[in-house]
């Protein structure tokens, strides 16, 4: 098994993920400040280049949720075993991916990402990630009044996939204080040793 690598966010959830059921696989840097991801031995294993991407066998697997949910099925650790619970589980990747990865990145890309291009942030994206946010994480607050995790009580991989996503979105200066169990969440994720493990840039 071979994980191609950029410590950011999308494959920082697969590598967190890994680390918690204790999955080994060897990891492939794919740096793309050089613009690895545009190599075409890259392009004929994800043709969207992009990271994180998975090799398992024939199996050539990319999108970081897809990966969880396969890392899921195939150890049978830290996943849902009835279907109802593996569609919860995937109803809640889907939200991550559809209405809080699109304002996370507008402000994570413009506050943090340029940096390492020497570039400058597009302030009109940050408005729009800025009025987004709240309105989604509200959804994530109110979930986690109820349970623990996002899942319940139980940690699962679904928190491995929200944990890389809120912890750029604080470091991109986003204010949790009106999410009180958003913040104690995001530390509880950062003291898990798995995440401790996960590479990181300097910044995140």
């Amino acid at each position: 098994m071979k994980l191609y690598y950029f410590p950011s966010p999308n494959p920082q959830k697969v590598k967190f993920a890994m680390l918690e059921i204790g999955l080994d696989c060897e990891m492939v840097p794919v740096d793309l400040t050089k613009g690895e991801q545009r190599k075409p031995e890259f392009l004929a294993i994800n043709p969207f280049g992009r990271v994180p991407a998975l090799v398992d066998g024939d199996l050539k697997l990319w999108e970081s949720h897809a990966i969880i949910a396969y890392l899921g099925d195939k150890t049978g650790k830290k996943w849902p075993t009835t279907a109802a619970g593996r569609a919860d589980a995937l109803r809640w990747l889907f939200f991550l991916s559809t209405h809080v990865s699109p304002p996370a990145t507008d402000l994570a890309f413009n506050r943090i990402a340029v940096k390492l291009r020497g570039g400058t942030g597009d302030e009109a994206a940050i408005a729009r990630g800025e009025k987004a946010l709240p309105d989604v994480i509200s959804i994530v607050e109110g979930q986690l009044a109820k349970n623990k995790w996002i899942m319940g009580d139980d940690f699962t991989l679904v928190d491995c996939a929200y944990g890389p996503v809120l912890n750029v979105v604080e470091k991109a200066d986003f204010s949790f204080g009106q999410f009180p169990k958003v913040s104690a969440y995001l530390d509880a994720l950062r003291a898990r040793p798995a995440w401790k493990e996960t590479p990181k840039l300097p910044m995140l």
